[in-house]
């Protein structure tokens, strides 16, 4: 008897293993299954078109007959010793320079406001001010393409009320001027964002304790010194994602550009991204370069998001 049970007592043991092996296969494969209509989904929009993009980046395709010429790294040379192409990336860098700091501080100053109490209105001025954000870029373009209008355009008519030019005759055509064009697409965008970021930085303002100010009252400090030596070191985290995420929408930006200049007056408006629609779409296309575009760009955004990290994650104070 004691043989016979120390043999079936492995063969229990065994048993018992490859039940609970089998149990973990079938929990696995049912995790898969739960996750193949995502799995399926990023493979066939997002990861066979990056490398379909990145196969378009080493040939050139024939204008006619479609036929693909393997270059390398051809069209990436012929970007870089493109006049044309670093034009394209100063008018990016000066469009990201205009947005991002001009929207963050609006944010900040728009929250701090509206921490204050104000009663049964907080509601509805937290919703006025959201609601760029629910706006296609389209219909912000139409609106702001009517309020920059030389003739009957509103913001002209104020800036004559308020003094800031004598005449009409005086007053910028906003879309038309190669001075004024980048500034008009960068004061849409920028109003386009602030929603977006009046709330993530109103939610930074209202996560940070009461016994700060309290201690700081103590201290004698007066509301800017609060403000200056309490709120925006406690506020460094949210600037921070605020920084990150503004800088990756602004290289991005495409819809209010496409809309109000279309890249023009000449190319005082043609960021990376509309470049690259421009030799995609526009005229003859070019997919090869557009796609040598894109990849460069997605590699300064990288770079650009790396470079933030390292210099700025450092000053960032978490409570």
């Amino acid at each position: 008897m004691s043989t016979e049970a120390s043999v079936a007592k492995p063969r229990a043991v065994e048993s018992a293993s490859g039940r609970s092996r089998g149990r973990k296969i079938r929990a696995a494969l049912e995790g898969y299954l739960y996750l193949a209509p995502t799995l399926i989904g990023l493979l066939i929009f997002v990861f066979y078109p990056i490398f379909e993009s990145f196969n378009l980046s080493l040939n050139r395709i024939a204008p006619f007959g479609n036929q693909m010429i393997f270059v390398g790294a051809g069209n990436y040379t012929t970007l870089l010793n493109s006049s044309a192409y670093w034009d394209s990336i100063r008018i990016t860098l000066l469009f990201v320079l205009g947005t991002v700091p001009t929207g963050i501080f609006l944010a900040v100053m728009l929250a701090l406001l509206l921490s204050y109490p104000m009663g049964k209105m907080a509601p509805i001025h937290r919703t006025l001010i959201f609601v760029p954000v629910v706006i296609s870029s389209a219909v912000a373009g139409v609106l702001f393409r009517w309020l920059y209008h030389p003739v009957v355009g509103y913001l002209n008519y104020w800036m004559v009320s308020l003094g800031i030019f004598d005449s009409m005759r005086d007053t910028p055509n906003w879309l038309a001027s190669t001075q004024w064009a980048l500034i008009a697409v960068i004061i849409t965008t920028t109003w386009r964002q602030l929603g977006f970021n009046v709330i993530i930085a109103l939610a930074g303002v209202q996560n940070i304790d009461e016994s700060f100010y309290d201690a700081a009252k103590v201290d004698g400090a007066n509301a800017f010194q609060r403000i200056r030596h309490v709120t925006l070191p406690l506020l460094s985290p949210t600037l921070f994602f605020l920084l990150i995420i503004n800088v990756i929408y602004s290289f991005q930006a495409f819809g209010e550009i496409h809309i109000l200049t279309e890249g023009g007056p000449g190319r005082a408006t043609t960021t990376l991204v509309y470049a690259i629609f421009r030799d995609a779409f526009v005229g003859t296309p070019q997919r090869g370069i557009a796609s040598a575009q894109a990849y460069l760009l997605a590699l300064m955004v990288v770079t650009m998001s790396f470079i933030q990290f390292w210099s700025v994650s450092r000053r960032v104070h978490y409570q």
